[in-house]
């Protein structure tokens, strides 16, 4: 009789954990259907949809500072609910050169965030910090920094059209930046969409 309530006891734990596993496994197999099926609605295994449509709103402040005659960077903090929170273009040639978007947006959130909202945050940008953004970015504890093409692909890009190095040396972002999640370059259309941009700045 022992051995019978021990064999029942033995099928019964088996078929629990198995039930178990067989909920988490399909947990598992649903997110990962649904990353996927994120990914494939947009052409860079970078970034979600979610992260370019504000990269988009990047690109369009971009292309207002250009309008305006000013280098083409734009940039948007956006909150833990996927809210633009502030937005920023650049503005060197109306103030002076210390007038990077990432400046302004850094300033903004240590007047009007708390700690934990900073570090909450994700400050979406259409190039990579230089080390002066990168610093106001870090000294804010901004949690997250998205951006579309690097300081080095710029660099690239400025060298091949010709124009003269800048007065200073550009660090990664991530060798300044301690804390910060960060995530770039992008890819694709949005990538070839900054670099024209920069193009038009410099050719026109």
């Amino acid at each position: 009789m022992k051995l019978l309530t021990l064999t029942l006891g033995l099928i019964l734990t088996s078929a629990v954990v198995f039930g178990q596993s067989h909920s988490q496994q399909i947990k598992l197999t649903n997110k990962t259907q649904t990353m996927m099926s994120q990914n494939s609605t947009n052409s860079d295994p970078v970034y979600t949809a979610t992260d370019l449509k504000f990269l988009q709103r990047c690109l369009m402040l971009a292309e207002e500072a250009l309008d305006a005659g000013d280098q083409p960077f734009g940039s948007i903090l956006v909150n833990a609910d996927n809210e633009i929170i502030a937005e920023a273009r650049n503005r060197i040639n109306e103030k002076n050169v210390l007038a990077h978007p990432e400046i302004e947006l850094a300033v903004w959130a240590m007047e009007n965030l708390s700690l934990e909202e900073r570090r909450e945050a994700i400050m979406y940008t259409t190039g990579e910090h230089c080390p002066m953004c990168a610093g106001a970015h870090g000294w804010a504890e901004i949690g997250s920094l998205y951006f579309l093409h690097s300081a080095e692909q710029l660099g690239t890009w400025l060298s091949d059209m010709g124009v003269g190095p800048a007065p200073i040396e550009f660090v990664p972002a991530k060798d300044i930046m301690k804390n910060a999640v960060i995530k770039g370059p992008g890819q694709g259309e949005m990538l070839k969409k900054i670099k024209e941009l920069h193009q038009r700045y410099y050719q026109d």
